[in-house]
């Protein structure tokens, strides 16, 4: 059995786009996806649309994302998003989902084990089992303690933007890394995994695809998100040029120079944030 795994797409629809081609050209029997499908980038209604497209063409295994689960707290009780950098690119998705887009994150499970054909079953999961924004690129001995506690030979997880493969304690732990946001210091292209399996066991590939992440960038400006999420945005953009994670270490910034939680940090904060990471 032949199957592409995603994960951390981030409402990067050209890296899709481009995935959906790769698949074309070499068939797959199934997509496993990790989560984390929109936020952070524009037009997300593209990207669901084309998932929807996906799930008609292929058997699709999806689970959420921490970043669907922010989604799903914010219909259950409003966040209080609005246009700033803290927020503001969430708000912004918030308002091109419907609620047709979070019944269907709704129903998704946020981890389970996947047992495909006749082939040994996988735990899937965003971060890591039972910490769905677990991530083993920054807490290694949460990646010992989830692999030594795992119950079936094969885990893959998303979350860090970090593709891995590697066996820990006779298990075998499948990073795809980021779809539409690799974090690995080159940036300018999508990652992802193609595994095949047989009764004996799973072989993993670890996959990097180029996309046209030009007329992406562009889609920033038309789309209006960059008035929304404003520091934060350009901090994603920067990301995706780089692949170095100016997400991650704008918001550690604003935290250690504000003294203060994400949510509460104000622009005057981010404009020195922008200055010190040159967003």
């Amino acid at each position: 059995m032949r199957v592409a795994v995603i994960s951390d797409v981030h409402g990067n629809y050209k890296a899709l786009e481009a995935f959906l081609s790769y698949v074309d050209d070499h068939p797959v029997e199934a997509v496993v996806g990790l989560g984390d499908y929109v936020t952070d980038s524009p037009y997300p209604e593209r990207t669901l649309a084309m998932i929807y497209g996906m799930e008609k063409k292929y058997p699709c295994y999806l689970i959420r994302g921490n970043r669907e689960e922010y989604l799903l707290d914010n219909r259950r009780r409003n966040q209080g998003w609005h246009i700033c950098s803290p927020n503001g690119a969430l708000y912004y998705t918030s308002l091109h989902v419907t609620d047709s887009d979070l019944d269907w994150m709704e129903a998704m499970p946020s981890e389970k084990v996947l047992r495909l054909g006749d082939c040994p079953p996988l735990t899937v999961c965003h971060g890591a089992p039972g910490v769905i924004r677990g991530n083993f690129e920054f807490d290694r001995p949460l990646k010992e303690r989830s692999m030594r506690a795992l119950q079936t030979r094969y885990l893959l997880g998303g979350h860090s933007h970090h593709q891995e493969l590697c066996k820990l304690y006779g298990k075998t732990y499948l990073n795809p890394g980021s779809l539409g946001m690799p974090i690995d210091e080159q940036g300018r292209h999508a990652q992802f995994a193609v595994m095949e399996g047989d009764v004996r066991g799973w072989e993993m590939e670890l996959l990097t695809i180029d996309y046209d992440i030009e007329s992406f960038l562009q889609d920033f400006k038309e789309s209006g998100i960059e008035e929304y999420g404003l520091y934060l945005t350009k901090a994603v953009k920067k990301s995706l040029l780089t692949g170095h994670n100016y997400f991650y270490y704008s918001v550690c910034e604003a935290c250690n120079i504000s003294h203060k939680a994400l949510p509460d940090t104000d622009e005057d904060t981010w404009r020195q944030v922008a200055e010190k990471l040159e967003l």
